[in-house]
């Protein structure tokens, strides 16, 4: 190996699906609601920024994708479209086989701070549907909390406490909605305002929705601002028989935590995967200090005689230059096979095949760089390629 590469280094994690993802995902009935109430107001004003929130998303159903800002009247629960005004939202989704034929993805989003208000307290309204799907015809009534519900949940054990639920927040069934009330927080000093969840749906096209809006108690008074950031995502199918990877995650450190957090604890840490805790670069920048760190999970490989995968894994640099790319130094190729694999590597017990490179940051000199990544399943003859764009500042 090159001198100056001793310390890259390519590491062989395998987990079980238990362990690996303990994300058992239902969706959460529509709340029973006792008739006479159908009829009543939303009992408080957080209700209130609720009801706004997801009439603010029925009308972007309406709409193409893209970000689109709405004013509402919290009292006669009328939205409208102020075209005038922009906020630049941005999402981020990556895809993870989870149980039960779902797919856990992970997100993030971006706002600019004071794009809405003053402050980072926001009420976050997700909502995953069918794609082209329209809005009810009619506003249904606001979905409340079951007292009894809340109860039994507490009540859940084992499998059945891990799982991570949506829940009913408009009154109408969909794969996915949920609400969240949080802190964002910048990445970087000067940054956006940036924020982190999880859904879990199966395979399919969805739209998905983000509607933000300010909790600050300055932006009480007058029309809620809203802001829906409408995106059309497709979400993979690792439950075929298809060789494939995960979301190619990018980070700048990896944590070992001594408790996985599952259920509703999952939402706060949604880039937990297994024990690890990964903390994404999104923008593709390092410094010398880092560790740059790439972790994905190879589905589908094919099995032979003896139980086990046959699978190397090739990382390549490049430095960008005035003059196009040259290779930067050598890394040795992962290899997941019956020679490096633990004896007890079963797939039918639900192990996973984890790809991962860790380099530290200070090898590489300060540019721009791409990380060719091939992924070779030698018994099937199948290839998969995956290309990482990243940047060195300099000193």
């Amino acid at each position: 190996m090159p001198r100056g590469l001793q310390s890259m280094r390519t590491t062989v994690q395998v987990t079980g699906l238990a362990t690996m993802l303990a994300l058992v995902v239902c969706v959460s009935p529509v709340a029973a609601q006792n008739k006479d109430d159908k009829t009543a107001a939303p009992a408080d004003a957080r209700q209130q920024a609720i009801d706004s929130l997801v009439s603010a998303v029925n009308e972007a159903m309406k709409a193409p994708a893209g970000t689109v800002v709405y004013m509402a009247d919290a009292a006669s629960r009328a939205v409208t479209a102020d075209p005038a005004a922009a906020v630049p939202m941005t999402l981020k989704v990556d895809y993870l086989k989870a149980s039960d034929n779902k797919i856990y993805a992970p997100f993030t989003v971006t706002v600019p701070a004071g794009a809405l208000g003053p402050g980072a307290n926001l009420g976050v309204y997700v909502r995953l549907a069918a794609r082209g799907a329209q809005p009810p015809a009619a506003q249904p009534a606001a979905v409340a909390e079951d007292p009894k519900k809340k109860k039994d949940d507490k009540k859940k054990k084992g499998k059945e406490a891990q799982d991570l639920a949506s829940q009913a927040v408009s009154g109408v069934e969909y794969p996915w909605e949920d609400y969240y009330e949080l802190a964002a927080a910048p990445r970087a000093p000067g940054g956006p305002l940036s924020f982190s969840r999880p859904f879990s749906v199966v395979t399919g096209d969805y739209d998905a929705y983000i509607a933000l809006a300010s909790r600050e108690p300055a932006a009480a008074a007058g029309p809620l601002k809203i802001a829906v950031h409408k995106a059309e995502i497709t979400v993979p199918n690792y439950w075929g028989s298809d060789f494939a990877l995960s979301s190619v995650f990018v980070a700048n450190k990896v944590s070992q935590l001594t408790e996985v957090p599952v259920g509703d604890a999952q939402k706060l840490k949604p880039y937990v995967i297994g024990n690890l805790e990964i903390s994404p670069v999104f923008d593709g920048k390092f410094v010398s200090a880092d560790e740059l760190s790439v972790f994905f999970i190879i589905y589908n490989a094919a099995i032979g005689d003896d139980k086990k995968p046959d699978v190397v894994i090739e990382f390549q640099p490049y430095k960008k230059g005035p003059v196009g790319e040259t290779t930067f130094r050598a890394v040795a190729p992962q290899k997941l096979n019956t020679e490096t694999l633990p004896a007890s590597f079963d797939v039918a017990q639900g192990h996973q095949l984890v790809g991962s490179l860790n380099v530290p940051v200070s090898a590489f000199e300060a540019g721009d760089y791409r990380l060719a990544i091939k992924v070779t399943d030698n018994k099937s003859g199948k290839s998969l390629t995956h290309d990482v764009a990243f940047t060195v500042a300099g000193s």
